[in-house]
Parts: structure tokens; C-alpha cells; sequence
């Protein structure tokens, strides 16, 4: 039982060649001439879903990768939509990270928002199209009020009162003008979730700007973490944009690698950084990594580990199979809360899902067998 590689296949090799853009030591070569016509809008169709429109525009400017002009138009575009989203989305995170100020409440800004700020040479070569936010946990429940009034709304009800501050990764709302925001209080669902230090998270973290005003992410290290984390426990097959996150940031945590590994190491998510660092290396394309990546390609995870790694490494993964895995870390005073809240959730969770507590149950462990692929990596 292991996670599933994810293989290059799954890829056009000209987004690869794109994804590893301007990345030193990388083998992806760039298509020697445009991609043909019938190719053209998979593509694109892939760039815009991996987050890559930025870079394939930017190759495709500096002439790097070949297009014909109509090609290099719709990418321009593609960006520019994209670009244009991204400033509504900078605009309604200033709105949230008020209304969470004003009631007293931390938080720190994840992911794309402070990823492209922080980490890239230019923001703009980083898309995204929805905003994370992390909060502590015991600011969950009050955090949701605050953004209540403001209309947000959650996409899915919590099982029981109580879970989303004690157990859940988090969740996703809405407000009325359709986006998402996904709510953090840890870095992903499951037992890997669960081992993540709440409060080492919690550090002086690192600050940046959007529209002149000083906002606050994750440090680097941290931010780093969370990268690997959702590079290899995220989107499957393996996000490129995910990927060259990780490889943004591993050029300068490369430099240092001593304090990710001693945190990878607490958190007992060697695993889950090893993972990540690999697969960039592999499907980047990187041939002369650093001291981290040359870690990461050679560690070995123990069988636990790569059955947790393989829960996520399916293309029908669930909720499920992840919440039973996560009853091996919960501490022997939390299971009863955490199995009640499952099998016998209220009824606003259980609408249009299984009709008892043993079809939930039983559900569940057929997910967990599904989620643990055989493989290796």
C-alpha cells in the first residue's frame, strides 16, 4: 500500500515546459514550434486549470515558447481575465481582513494571495481564483458570525456543534458576489492535518502589501510547509501551480534547509515534504537540486506514512476515508466527540448523504481501502 505516482503523462509536455519557466537547472524543453491548432485550446484549457496562465504568457512573450499570434492572444487574455479577478479578489480580502480586525481577531492570509507577494519575482505570474485565510481555532465559530453579517454563507453545514474548532481543517463560504473563501484553522484534512502545531504556526510570520496596505502571511518556513502540503496532499493529479510554489520558495529555503526539516520532523510530516519536494524536482524537471531535494528524493517513508499519502493520491478521494485515518491521532479523550459527530451527525449534514449510521460508517472504510493505492514512490 503507497501513494500513486503521479506520472508526466497526465500533463501536456508543453505546460510542463511552461510550469518549469525560468527555473534554474530544469531539462523541460520548450516546444520548438507553436503548438498545433487541435492542441491549442487543451492547452490553454489545462494552463488556466493548473494556474499557469501567467507563465505560459510570460514565455510566450519573451519568446520563448513559440506561438502564432493568435495563440499568443488568447493566452494574453486568458491572463488578463484571470489578472482581473485576481484584483477584485485582493480588494474583498482587505474587506475581510477588516471586518476580522475590527472583532479582534488574528489572521494570517495563505496560498495564492501571499505566495505570489512573497515568492515569485512578479505577482502576476502566479494566478489564483479564490482567497485563504487561516484563523486560530478557537476563533472559528466567532470568525463565521463576523463574516455572517457581511453575507457570507458556508458551502457545506458542520456535523456537530463544535467540529470545525476542534477537528475539521476548516471550511469553505461564499459571499453574494460568488467567490470562495476557505477558512483555515490547519493546513489540510486527516491525520496529517491533525499533527500540524497549531501554535508553531502561529509565529511573527511575514509581511507584505497589497494596494499599499501591510498585510501578514505565514514565514517562510511555514509558508513553505504549507506549500508542500498542498502540493502533495492537494489537487490530483498534482497541480503544476502547486508544484512550482514549492520550487519558488525551495530555491531560498535550499540556503537553509535546517529549520523546515527540524519543523517537517515535530510535525512528523517528512513524509508529506519529501513528497512534495520529489514530485517538483520529477516533474519539473529540476536536475540540479540542493541539499533539500537531494533529502527528499532519497527518503524513504514508513508504511503508515504511505498509506496516509495514498488517501490522498486518487482521483475520487473523500472526506470519508480521510476522517477515519484521522482516528489513529486523535488523543483517547477527543474519539467519542469526533465518532459521534460522524455516525450520528445533525440532521443539516446528513441531508441528501447516507440514510444511517452504519451506511456513513460502513462508507467510510470502503473509502479508506480505495484511498490506499498499491504503488511506490
Amino acid at each position: 500500500m503507497g501513494r500513486r505516482l503521479c506520472d508526466e503523462r497526465e500533463y501536456p509536455a508543453a505546460l510542463l515546459a511552461a510550469a518549469a519557466y525560468r527555473l534554474p537547472g530544469t531539462d523541460r524543453a520548450m516546444p520548438a514550434r507553436p503548438v498545433r491548432a487541435e492542441d491549442w485550446p487543451g492547452l490553454l484549457a489545462a494552463a488556466r486549470k493548473h494556474r499557469m496562465t501567467g507563465l505560459l504568457t510570460a514565455a510566450i512573450a519573451a519568446g520563448a515558447f513559440p506561438a502564432t499570434g493568435a495563440q499568443a492572444r488568447e493566452a494574453a487574455s486568458a491572463h488578463a481575465t484571470n489578472q482581473m479577478r485576481v484584483l477584485v479578489l485582493e480588494h474583498e480580502l482587505l474587506r475581510i481582513l477588516d471586518l476580522l480586525t475590527g472583532a479582534g481577531i488574528e489572521a494570517r492570509v495563505l496560498k495564492g494571495t501571499a505566495v505570489a507577494h512573497l515568492d515569485y519575482s512578479d505577482p502576476a505570474l502566479r494566478s489564483f481564483n479564490d482567497l485563504d485565510v487561516l484563523v486560530r481555532a478557537g476563533d472559528i465559530d466567532r470568525t463565521v458570525a463576523v463574516l455572517a453579517t457581511a453575507g457570507f454563507r458556508r458551502t457545506l453545514a458542520e456535523p456537530r456543534p463544535g467540529f470545525d474548532r476542534r477537528f475539521d481543517k476548516g471550511m469553505t463560504l461564499r459571499p453574494p458576489a460568488g467567490y470562495e473563501l476557505d477558512l483555515h484553522r490547519t493546513f489540510v484534512l486527516g491525520p496529517w492535518g491533525r499533527r500540524v502545531d497549531l501554535d508553531a504556526v502561529w509565529d511573527a510570520g511575514q509581511e507584505f502589501a497589497i494596494g499599499g496596505r501591510a498585510v501578514r502571511a505565514l514565514s517562510l518556513p511555514n509558508r513553505f510547509l504549507h506549500a508542500c502540503y498542498h502540493a502533495a496532499l492537494g489537487d490530483w493529479p498534482l497541480r503544476l501551480g502547486s508544484l512550482r510554489d514549492v520550487a519558488e520558495m525551495l530555491r531560498v529555503v535550499d540556503g537553509n534547509p535546517e529549520p523546515v526539516r527540524r519543523t517537517a520532523a515535530s510535525w512528523g510530516a517528512e513524509a508529506v515534504v519529501a513528497a512534495a519536494v520529489a514530485d517538483t524536482v520529477r516533474l519539473l524537471g529540476i536536475k540540479v537540486p540542493g541539499e533539500l531535494a537531494h533529502w527528499a528524493v532519497g527518503y524513504v517513508p514508513c508504511r503508515r506514512d504511505e498509506s496516509w499519502l495514498g488517501l490522498h493520491t486518487t482521483p475520487d478521494k473523500t472526506f470519508a476515508a480521510q476522517a477515519v485515518a484521522t482516528l489513529r491521532v486523535l488523543p483517547w479523550r477527543d474519539k467519542p466527540a469526533y465518532l459521534r459527530a460522524l455516525v450520528f451527525p445533525d440532521a443539516s449534514y446528513t441531508a441528501a448523504r447516507h440514510r444511517s449510521p452504519l451506511s456513513r460508517f460502513t462508507y467510510a472504510l470502503r473509502e479508506v481501502r480505495k484511498g490506499s493505492p498499491t504503488g511506490s514512490r
